[in-house]
């Protein structure tokens, strides 16, 4: 794809990060638990909180592209370094529990909306994420379609889940290690993904 490297990692990496239960995920399983409807527009609060995030991370990173390259490769290679730091501490994360609570009637777009976008790690992550799968003298379209793809994916995952929400809770509550092994299988994607770009 013109502009993108290594896009069937990018599509790896995002599945697993899709598969980790994060604040929005956890957000959208407790309004589904109320209603479909919550459910669904709780996945509208979190997709909106997700594609602001995500455009104003391709902005920044567009423009140090375009006229800084340099700039870039050192937000590339710190982005890898933080990937690295990431993986380890997924590795070493003991989390065994999610904490899920249901919104008040008619608040789950508000309250999706505001966790994915009071979470200033996200932002952080999607600026040191996309780079590692853009080539130089890229433009922000690739970007685009990379934040594109993600949320697609995203959405298509939450949807299941709204859709089966009783059994998927049931399931959670059952398995308080999915968490555990999710974070070890992620923590090992991004070290690999940061040694990669290392070792070039």
């Amino acid at each position: 794809m013109t502009g993108i490297t290594d896009f069937p990692a990018f599509l790896l990496a995002s599945i697993l990060l899709i598969l980790s239960p994060g604040p929005g995920t956890l957000s959208i399983l407790g309004s589904a638990t109320a209603s479909r409807r919550a459910g669904f527009a709780a996945l509208a609060g979190t997709s909106t909180g997700d594609a602001i995030l995500m455009a104003a991370a391709a902005i920044g990173a567009a423009a140090l592209l375009v006229s800084h390259p340099f700039a870039f490769t050192v937000l590339k290679y710190g982005g890898g370094a933080y990937l690295v730091w990431l993986g380890i501490k997924s590795l070493l994360a003991r989390e065994q529990g999610f904490a899920v609570t249901q919104p008040a009637e008619g608040d789950a777009y508000r309250r999706s909306l505001l966790v994915t976008l009071l979470n200033p790690k996200a932002i952080v992550f999607f600026m040191a994420f996309f780079p590692q799968f853009v080539q130089p003298g890229a433009g922000a379209s690739a970007f685009v379609l990379l934040g594109a793809v993600f949320i697609t994916l995203n959405c298509l995952f939450q949807a299941l889940l709204i859709s089966g929400a009783g059994v998927v809770m049931r399931h959670l509550d059952q398995a308080p290690h999915y968490a555990l092994w999710v974070n070890r299988v992620l923590g090992c994607v991004f070290i690999l993904f940061g040694l990669k770009l290392a070792l070039g």
